[in-house]
């Protein structure tokens, strides 16, 4: 019993220390990344990726898919991406479902890339909820399913708008079609006053559209609002922050087009 307690506890003793060794690993690699020393981060990366650091086992992937700090080598790219996959690392699933929707390093397999596509989205990240959604929708890689649709793009539109310009755009433009698409009915039950709750949603980061097509939307969300009752009219503000989950901070720029 003793040596077996021992064995345990030398064995947690060396797990430990492997973990902290290739998180050490991973940061220096990381350093010399930003420095832009690829050729001396690699190694350091190769290190740090069989001990199994998902990050370093990513950023080991881009390098060999990239030919950057060694030569190019597209399967070791995929490998790698796969590898940093299996534990869920976020960029990594995104690779192997971008690999797997293009056919690039791999076969071409919608199923496959459906299904890292969800695992992203289920992390949160908003390009591939949208890829999610629009898979749905068509039934490319999964069966078509509207209700699943309904469930990610609901998810999509309630986010936050980054920064980053594309990542943005992903969220305004399923904001928009669903306010559409509840204010036209067929795919979705129609529903005028959800409808003008996405619209109010959408106008929070409108500027991520063009000016005039901008204007356009001013134009709808007028007209719908002809085709509303009074009170549904002055509770949509009320009821569009407590589907998003926070305040409204754009309502008085809703009747025109910004910058």
């Amino acid at each position: 019993m003793n040596k077996n307690l021992t064995f345990l506890f030398l064995t947690l003793i060396c797990l430990t220390a492997f973990g902290q060794n290739a998180s050490e690993l991973n940061e220096q690699a990381k350093k010399l990344i930003e420095t832009q020393e690829f050729a001396k981060a690699v190694p350091i990366l190769k290190q740090a990726a069989e001990l199994g650091n998902a990050e370093s086992q990513y950023n080991l992937g881009y390098c060999y898919r990239a030919g950057t700090g060694i030569e190019q080598n597209i399967e070791k790219g995929i490998y790698w991406f796969s590898k940093s996959a299996e534990q869920g690392f976020n960029d990594g699933l995104y690779q192997m479902m971008m690999a797997y929707g293009n056919g690039d390093g791999v076969k071409q397999d919608y199923n496959k890339a459906f299904e890292f596509g969800l695992k992203c989205a289920e992390n949160g990240d908003g390009t591939c909820m949208w890829n999610v959604i629009n898979c749905y929708y068509s039934g490319m890689g999964v069966e078509k399913n509207m209700d699943k649709m309904l469930e990610w793009a609901t998810r999509l539109g309630k986010l936050e708008n980054p920064e980053n310009l594309t990542k943005s755009g992903y969220i305004t433009s399923v904001r928009l079609q669903l306010a559409q698409m509840y204010r036209d009915g067929g795919e979705l039950e129609k529903d005028l006053f959800k409808s003008y709750q996405w619209f109010l949603i959408f106008n929070e980061f409108k500027k991520d559209f063009s000016y005039i097509k901008q204007q356009q939307i001013v134009k709808e969300i007028e007209e719908l609002e002809t085709k509303l009752t009074s009170d549904q009219k002055a509770n949509g503000q009320k009821e569009a922050e407590k589907l998003l989950g926070r305040p409204l901070k754009n309502m008085e720029n809703l009747y025109k087009a910004e910058l």
